[in-house]
């Protein structure tokens, strides 16, 4: 009879591993209680609420591993959704990358230096709009803005009765 438990605890191990979304899963607070594996997290918070006093803690990598506190540093060194932590903190990837030195970039010798020069910024001068330049009116009204543009078009487009 104890070998049957070892084997059918040996089980329950494999099936935690990857469970499949609605295979039956027994739920730790009472035995009884038959709940699917993509609905366990919602069921633990309400059996939770229910017993308070069960000395009975959550795995830190999945929340529907609810064991007893004492059992939690053994549970914590072979629960099967460590593999995602150890996978992300341990990369043993540095034979495949060695070390590339890395110098510094020569530095080119050039008379010219742009920072140095003495320019002054581009100050546009309206006087000096040509007729295909076609300016937005501010302030305007609806109309006054579209006559307006109606006019910068006619200058910069000649009528066709004029050719």
């Amino acid at each position: 009879m104890l070998s049957n438990y070892g084997q059918a605890k040996h089980t329950w191990r494999k099936t935690m591993a990857n469970p499949k979304p609605n295979q039956l899963m027994t739920c730790p607070y009472q035995m009884a209680h038959q709940v699917e594996h993509y609905r366990m997290h919602i069921h633990l918070q309400k059996c939770r609420k229910q017993h308070p006093n069960c000395k009975k803690v959550s795995c830190p990598f999945d929340a529907t591993h609810v064991i007893n506190d004492v059992e939690l540093d053994f549970h914590v060194t072979v629960c099967p959704k460590r593999i995602m932590l150890d996978s992300q903190i341990y990369i043993t990837d540095d034979d495949y990358r060695p070390a590339v030195e890395l110098s510094a970039p020569p530095v080119i010798q050039s008379e010219e230096n742009w920072d140095d020069e003495v320019t002054t910024t581009y100050i546009p001068d309206p006087s000096k709009k040509g007729p295909h330049i076609i300016t937005k009116i501010r302030g305007a009204t609806r109309s006054e803005r579209r006559k307006a543009r109606m006019e910068g078009i006619k200058t910069y487009r000649p009528a066709a009765s004029e050719e």
